[in-house]
């Protein structure tokens, strides 16, 4: 009888039987027809780890999307949770262009939560997941292909002078990377 690697989990034990790697979380990282519990746990760790970078980047989508759907269903107040200092930057621009009434932040120094006042404004809010380099005279051009129209809305960009709107990058004529847009 062939041995096939095991993983021991809480008291549990899990025979993997598979000739191929057909875990969707290994596909393609088989090179042997079997391998040994250390080696599949290794190639666990290492999927997670990429999954975690993927997350960082997404947390702040995350939270808009959170703000616009809570701005659908018409509730005054949407959590958001975890934070990250981009994220207070991003809602501080929108509160200072009067998109949402006010947020608190509660234990930045943990995971932490903000809680959002909400005006019934906000109609869509994005951040994008790869950040696009962006000069200065270029944002203009960038404004009215990412914005529905010109007369709302702004692309949020972080520069060497912090995180700031269009129209802010445009008066300080510095460029950065965009981080977003809200309309």
């Amino acid at each position: 009888m062939p041995s096939f690697p095991t993983i021991f989990f809480n008291d549990f034990v899990y025979i993997i039987f598979a000739r191929r790697c057909d875990l969707p979380t290994l596909r393609g990282s088989c090179k042997s027809s079997h391998k040994s519990a250390k080696s599949i746990r290794e190639d666990w760790s290492c999927h997670t780890r990429q999954r975690t970078t993927e997350m960082g980047r997404r947390i702040l989508n995350d939270a808009l999307r959170t703000i616009v759907n809570a701005e659908k269903r018409g509730f005054a107040s949407a959590e958001i949770n975890p934070i990250s200092n981009v994220m207070a930057s991003f809602l501080r621009i929108m509160k200072f262009r009067g998109y949402i009434k006010d947020f608190q932040v509660h234990d930045p120094q943990r995971v932490g939560r903000i809680t959002v006042e909400l005006l019934g404004r906000v109609k869509d809010c994005r951040a994008l997941t790869y950040r696009q380099d962006i000069k200065s005279k270029d944002i203009e051009n960038y404004k009215t292909r990412a914005l529905p129209t010109r007369q709302w809305g702004y692309v949020v960009i972080t520069t060497a002078n912090g995180v700031l709107d269009h129209e802010e990058a445009i008066r300080q004529n510095v460029g950065g990377q965009v981080l977003g847009y809200f309309y």
